[in-house]
């Protein structure tokens, strides 16, 4: 065996090596993609639905309010209200209830 016909060898192999590891790594990154996307998709779905909910228990709610009240609108105000400092004390730990959690998660789907 010639010392050319060993390296010859060598390379070969190397580039099977190294085309393998390309396509593990593509296999890789089309698993961790469909992965997120999936999660993303199923917490879409949640939210929607969550919304859905909320907006019906909310109308529901400001009406028998009202009618105890003896006016609908005032029922809506003072859901509308609740749902206003809702929202204030939200936006005021968005950072810490909200960014931080799903950056969390998406790094951690990504890094899985």
């Amino acid at each position: 065996m010639m010392p050319t016909d060993s390296i010859k060898t060598l390379f070969d192999k190397s580039k099977d090596y190294l085309d393998t590891k390309i396509e593990l790594t593509k296999l890789k990154t089309i698993d961790k993609s469909a992965d997120v996307l999936s999660s993303m998709v199923v917490m879409i779905t949640v939210i929607l639905l969550s919304f859905m909910l909320v907006l019906f228990l909310s109308v529901g709610a400001a009406m028998l309010v009202g009618k105890s009240l003896g006016a609908y609108h005032y029922g809506f105000f003072i859901v509308g209200g609740f749902y206003a400092v809702v929202l204030l004390v939200i936006y005021l730990g968005r950072g810490k209830w909200i960014k931080t959690p799903i950056a969390n998660g998406l790094i951690n789907k990504m890094l899985k």
